[in-house]
């Protein structure tokens, strides 16, 4: 089957390729691989995944499957009163 037999939306391998990376058909001439836009040439050879397969792939992909990521956020130093020419009581003049 080539790329061009392909419906938009279907889920598909590239024949040839050793790591089983799962691709989308995003139209007649592109596809996705992780929410990533890639040409690609519309009589390259694909192999449709199966319903099985499909399942198969996106229970991989719901988030409780991914590692969590920690987000830190960098801290901002307050500057103290004395440097901001405001005391406790009020600002220095």
């Amino acid at each position: 089957m080539t790329f061009k037999e392909l419906q938009t939306g279907d889920y598909f391998r590239i024949l040839g390729i050793t790591t089983p990376y799962v691709y989308r058909k995003t139209n007649d001439d592109s596809c996705t691989l992780n929410e990533t836009l890639q040409p690609i040439r519309p009589y390259t050879s694909v192999k449709k995944l199966t319903g099985t397969e499909l399942i198969e792939f996106l229970g991989q992909q719901q988030p409780d499957s991914q590692p969590q990521r920690t987000v830190r956020l960098k801290s901002r130093p307050v500057p103290s009163r004395e440097k901001a020419g405001i005391s406790k009581y009020g600002i220095i003049k």
